[in-house]
């Protein structure tokens, strides 16, 4: 009911056309020549939604949003890409440990100190085909490429999504969902922003600092 509620708050406030992507929606998005990748299948809901996000604004561009309450609307949001070095528009960062980075690479942790410059993913406006979109995309594909034959063997068993109170440690077992909860999102997209902050724009409305789940 809450999750449903967020979601009306949502549609009511935002004020832009909209598509909400479900699992019976998806698949006609996708590109003839850019299929979704082949582990798409065994995801959980989580990666999902993180493939999806990271693929529709790469080829499409536009904006995402979590299913999240919120107040402000977007409408006028797009005026801000008549500046050709804007590629991004989100909401700054307002913690250490909201930022992701990749825990196999100890010396990526220094982007949490650079919080303040970076923005979220969780509700952001995206210009298409920019080398950000792309790279991410990319990086995205080369984690599924790697972790392919144990999401084979272990696919998600669930719409939700796996090791959320454990975001920045290592999966010990090597008999279960082999992702971890930001892999394919959190930990490319901050290191990426900060490539690429001279092309971001920090006015995107936040959502509301509401309960959700």
């Amino acid at each position: 009911d809450n999750r449903l509620k967020a979601l009306n708050s949502l549609i009511n406030n935002l004020k832009v056309p909209y598509i909400i992507i479900t699992d019976k929606n998806y698949k006609s998005f996708e590109l003839k020549n850019k299929p979704f990748h082949k582990a798409f299948e065994y995801l959980s809901g989580n990666h999902k939604s993180d493939y999806l996000r990271a693929y529709l604004l790469n080829y499409y561009g536009g904006g995402y949003h979590d299913i999240k309450y919120r107040s402000k609307d977007w409408v006028g949001q797009w005026e801000s890409f008549s500046d050709d070095n804007i590629w991004i528009k989100t909401r700054r960062e307002t913690h250490p440990h909201h930022i992701g980075y990749d825990i196999d690479n100890p010396k990526s942790k220094i982007y949490q100190t650079k919080y303040n410059e970076l923005g979220t993913m969780g509700w952001v406006i995206c210009r298409p085909n920019t080398l950000y979109t792309k790279e991410l995309l990319f990086k995205i594909h080369k984690k599924l490429d790697y972790h392919y034959n144990n999401l084979i063997k272990y696919p998600s068993k669930k719409q939700g999504g796996y090791y959320a109170n454990r975001p920045f440690s290592k999966i010990k077992k090597s008999d279960e969902y082999p992702l971890r909860w930001l892999e394919i999102m959190g930990e490319i997209s901050h290191p990426l922003m900060y490539k690429y902050k001279t092309h971001l724009n920090f006015e995107l409305p936040d959502a509301l600092k509401k309960k959700y789940k």
